[in-house]
This record gives structure tokens, C-alpha cells and sequence, in this order.
């Protein structure tokens, strides 16, 4: 086994195949790209450890492909490759996310150093609280979630189609990416579509290809995200926005697992696991003639339902924790626990944008935390009004639930001119709990005896 996954992007191949050498022989599994763009394309497809980004290339830059990256998978861990000339902006890389940076020209030593440190930072960070509460990247000790950790062991190295159904920011994407990663169509392409994202005549092209002169600007051939996805896995994100068209056109390229490019005569094979996912109640759009019901049976050879935040709370200081330590490591903060009043307040909020609402929360909260815990006024400002408001509702609710208990005891022992047994029996309570409120307020029950 490797020591770990590292991706490798500059525009000068001698460095990269210099960079491949040597860190293959250091044991570690090395994959390479000549330009941002294709090394972002790699980091969608499959998971890496490590990722060397030199700062200036044509294109796309060293410093917006370590932002993208971030959003593909904010775990990852990036160093920066840098002339001497340009280390104050490889300083600011690192103030931005990136973990080291490396002044060119480097030495064997320095590199090998430099992912050493950086894959034992991120294991370290990734270091699970206990075994029970892991399925691969996804986190949850509540019965929901362990019951969906035993649905994944079922359905993971299958070929069979799977529907993910769920609020947006429950994770559908990365529950997606897990069942491929352990699948059998592993070492393939894993291909991700957000169908919301673009209008019918884009999203057509993307999905299917197509052949030179198409239309207009079509000014070379272009193979559709389908066929890249043959042998692997292709995830259509909210594919309850996909129109009638598309949806016609998606259900017959499942059925005979071929396609045509826009524009084109041939055809093309494919063999791909379709996940598909929505926020949408796909019953109801079928009883609206929104969606189509073969379609739908199609996809939906297995349905799975991803619990809301709200219905798992027992999960949420583990997931805060996570992405705590997770921020703190990334952006090199000394952040390492939350405050008393900010789990609690994360235990009564709604979350509704779920995990990935929380995930940003904290962020935000590591990022502009003065001390070593996340409080209440490190939170987002729409939140620190609300959790300001909870917490001083709940603590004059308290007040007040124990003025009312303390009131009925004194006028329980004031009855019974503070006989114990008899005030225990007439509120159904223990001796032993009647003492233990005397204690909490203070209470001298020979007052009671003397009157």
C-alpha cells in the first residue's frame, strides 16, 4: 500500500516528472497534470492526500486553483510551489488554506519532507473519535446514521442505480462519492452533474457531447460527461430539474446503454452506474407530469432517504468537533474545543442547511475566534442574535422553573411544619430528593419546626 495519494500540477513537465520519481520511491502513489484546470478535473474524480500546486501557470493560477480545490474537498491538503521572487504570495497562499509552501528550485530531501508533513498533519486531523461512528468519510453515531452505514454495506458493490433522496446540505454528494470509492468501478471515473446548474441547451451538451459544427461556437467535437463516465459513476445532482426533453433522453440512454452527440449521426456504447439525487419529492412531480415515471423506476432501483441534521442531533458536537479540528488544522488557527454555550445553542438550533450550513459555521467561527474555544460571538451574525436569544430565554426559564420549585417546597414544609417524611410523601417524592432540594436552595428545615 502507498503512504498516500498526491497530485502534482505544474506547466514545466521536467519538474513533474522529477517530482513523480521521487516520491514514488518514497513509497507514495503519484498522479501529475500540466495545467490547473486538468488537475481540478482529477481532484472531482478521485480522492487525493496531497496536492503540489506550482503558483504561476498559464491559465488558471496557483492561488484560484487552491480556492477551487478547497470546495472539491476541503480536507485535502495543498503546498505550494513558489519562485523565490514570489514567496510573500506564497505566504498568503498560506494564510488562505494552503498548508506549506516550497521555494523553487527544491531539493529531494525538502520535497519528500514537505508531504511527509503534510499527510501525518492530515491524518492526524482525520484521526476518528471511535470506529463506531465512521463509515469512510461520513460521520454519525445516531441510529439513522447507523442504519445508513448498514444500507451502504449492501448496495456499495453493486451495479445497481441508486436514488438519494434529502434536504439540501445532507451530504447527497459525498454519500455518493463513497459508494463509488468502494464499488467495483473504484479505479474509474467518478462524474458529478449538477443538473441545476445550467439551462436545457448547455446542460444537453454537456451531458451527451457534441460533433463539430453542432451550433453555433461548436467549433470542435467534444465528448459529453456520459461518455467519460463509462465504466464508472455518474452522480446527477437534483436531477428532479432536469426537462421533459432531457429526461426522454436520459431514460432511452439507460435503456439501450448508447448514445447520439448533439448534432450526431453515431453511436456511441456506454456502461455507467447512474446516482442520482433530489431535494424534491419525485412522487409528487410524477403526479404533476413533471417527471417521468419510468425514468424515476429507472433510477430508483434503490431509494435512500439521508436524515436531516435536525432528526440526528446526538451527531451534531461530533460533526462540530470534526470540522473544528479539521478548520483550525487547515487554516493553522489554535482553535480546539467549543464553549459550553455554543454546543448547547448547536444542540437547540433548526440547521436548515443542514451539515453543510454547520460545516460553514464553523468555519467562519475558527476563522474569527480570538482564543482557543468557539463561543457564541464567534458565530455568523445572522446566528449570534438567535443564540444570544436562546440562551438568555433558557436561563430565565430556569430561573423561573426553579422559583416555582422552590416556592412549592416551602409551602409544602410550611403544611407540614418541616416533617420530611410527611412532605416526601404528599409530593410523591423520595426523602432523599426532598433533602437534596434543601441543599440546592438553602434551606434550614428546623425553620420549619419552630413555627
Amino acid at each position: 500500500m502507498s503512504s498516500g495519494r498526491i497530485l502534482v500540477v505544474d506547466d514545466e513537465k521536467e519538474i513533474l516528472v522529477s517530482c513523480r520519481k521521487i516520491l514514488e520511491r518514497a513509497g507514495y502513489e503519484v498522479s501529475t497534470a500540466t495545467e490547473a484546470l486538468e488537475a481540478l478535473n482529477l481532484l472531482k474524480a478521485s480522492r487525493f492526500d496531497l496536492f503540489f500546486v506550482d503558483l504561476k501557470m498559464p491559465g488558471l493560477s496557483g492561488m484560484d486553483a487552491l480556492t477551487l480545490a478547497r470546495t472539491i474537498d476541503p480536507s485535502l491538503m495543498i503546498v505550494m510551489f513558489t519562485a523565490y521572487a514570489r514567496l510573500e504570495t506564497a505566504v498568503e497562499a498560506v494564510k488562505r488554506g494552503a498548508f506549506d509552501y516550497l521555494a523553487k528550485p527544491f531539493t529531494s530531501e525538502q520535497l519528500c519532507q514537505a508531504a511527509e508533513q503534510a499527510i501525518k498533519h492530515k491524518r492526524l486531523v482525520e484521526q476518528p473519535p471511535a470506529a463506531d461512528v465512521w463509515f469512510d468519510r461520513i460521520l454519525g453515531k445516531s441510529e439513522a446514521m447507523q442504519k445508513l452505514f448498514g444500507t451502504l454495506q449492501k448496495v456499495m458493490r453493486s451495479n445497481a442505480n441508486i436514488l438519494v433522496l434529502g434536504e439540501t446540505g445532507t451530504g447527497k454528494e459525498l454519500f455518493a462519492r463513497t459508494i463509488h470509492e468502494h464499488s467495483l468501478r473504484r479505479h474509474k471515473s467518478f462524474v458529478a452533474v449538477d443538473c441545476a446548474a445550467l439551462p436545457e441547451n448547455l446542460l444537453e451538451s454537456e451531458l451527451f457531447g457534441h460533433e463539430k459544427g453542432a451550433f453555433t461556437g461548436a467549433d470542435r467535437s467534444k465528448l459529453g460527461l456520459l461518455e467519460l463516465a463509462h465504466s464508472g459513476t455518474l452522480f446527477l445532482d437534483e436531477i428532479g430539474e432536469l426537462s421533459p426533453s432531457l429526461q426522454a433522453k436520459l431514460l432511452r440512454t439507460l435503456q439501450e446503454r448508447e448514445l447520439r452527440r448533439v448534432g450526431g449521426d453515431k453511436v456511441v456504447p456506454v456502461d455507467i452506474r447512474v446516482i442520482a439525487a433530489t431535494s424534491r419529492n419525485l412522487r409528487a412531480e410524477i403526479a404533476s407530469k413533471n417527471f417521468r415515471e419510468e425514468l424515476y423506476y429507472r433510477l430508483n432501483v434503490v431509494a435512500v432517504q439521508l436524515p436531516a441534521l435536525r432528526d440526528r442531533r446526538e451527531d451534531i458536537p461530533l460533526l462540530a468537533n470534526h470540522f473544528l479540528r479539521m478548520f483550525a488544522c487547515q487554516h493553522q488557527r489554535p482553535v480546539n474545543s467549543l464553549s459550553a454555550e455554543a454546543t448547547e445553542f448547536f444542540l437547540t438550533y433548526e440547521w436548515p442547511g443542514n451539515v453543510r450550513e454547520l460545516q460553514n459555521v464553523i468555519q467562519h467561527a475558527v476563522l474569527l475566534s480570538d482564543g482557543e474555544s468557539v463561543e457564541c460571538s464567534d458565530l455568523p451574525d445572522y446566528l449570534q442574535v438567535k443564540c444570544s436569544f436562546d440562551l438568555s430565554f433558557q436561563s430565565m426559564r430556569e430561573k423561573q422553573a426553579e422559583a416555582v420549585e422552590k416556592s412549592f417546597l416551602v409551602e409544602l414544609l410550611s403544611r407540614h411544619r418541616g416533617n420530611v417524611s410527611e412532605a416526601a410523601a404528599e409530593a410523591r417524592m423520595t426523602r432523599k430528593m426532598v433533602y437534596r432540594l434543601l441543599q440546592k436552595f438553602a434551606i434550614d428545615v428546623e425553620e420549619f419546626r419552630q413555627t
